[in-house]
């Protein structure tokens, strides 16, 4: 049976992802019967060709726009779904998990997704995934989060904060960006 329409690649079987647009909005491996649950509040968009590059995921990438205006940041389904504890707090969660608890705390977010509960008005991952560290090009002064590079790129090139509505535009007769790689020791990004 043919089921929402073929989306973006799986980094584990190089199939592609069927999006299923909900409520909520998933993505669906047909072949391993996997359901990846998207975040809600938002548009998601195909941004074919970059894959994601925390190491094993390899995930083609999605974009997630939310806001009036919109700001766009990258989406990674697979991280969405499994984010790692060293990547910091994930957004729209508190940090009141006991210890011993991480599998029915992954569990129990899994089905607040599954139930359309986790409408997400930020970016999606936290701030210290590589994805987003990879883009980030100061701290946000405004909230606890930071300004990365709209990953839409050129011509109009723009900052978004991470956490707050935050935007930042850049002159028109800028015509290339490049987030480098060295990190500021006092900044941190």
């Amino acid at each position: 049976q043919d089921v929402g329409k073929p989306f973006t690649r799986c980094g584990l079987t190089r199939r592609y992802l069927q999006f299923i647009t909900g409520p909520p909005p998933r993505l669906y491996n047909k072949t391993t019967e996997t359901v990846y649950v998207l975040p809600i509040g938002g548009e998601i968009k195909q941004w074919t060709g970059r894959n994601c590059p925390v190491e094993g995921c390899n995930f083609e990438l999605c974009l997630y726009s939310v806001g009036a205006p919109p700001r766009t940041f990258p989406l990674c389904p697979n991280c969405f779904n499994n984010p790692k504890p060293e990547w910091g707090q994930i957004p729209g969660e508190d940090t009141t998990t006991a210890p011993g608890d991480e599998e029915d705390e992954n569990k129990e977010r899994n089905i607040r997704r599954m139930a359309g509960k986790n409408m997400i008005r930020e970016c999606p991952h936290p701030d210290k995934m590589p994805l987003i560290e990879e883009m980030t090009v100061s701290p946000d002064p405004e909230s606890n989060g930071v300004l990365i590079l709209d990953p839409h790129l050129g011509p109009k090139w723009r900052l978004v904060s991470t956490r707050e509505p935050t935007i930042v535009n850049m002159p028109k007769s800028i015509e290339k960006i490049t987030v480098l790689n060295s990190k500021d020791e006092v900044l941190g990004c």
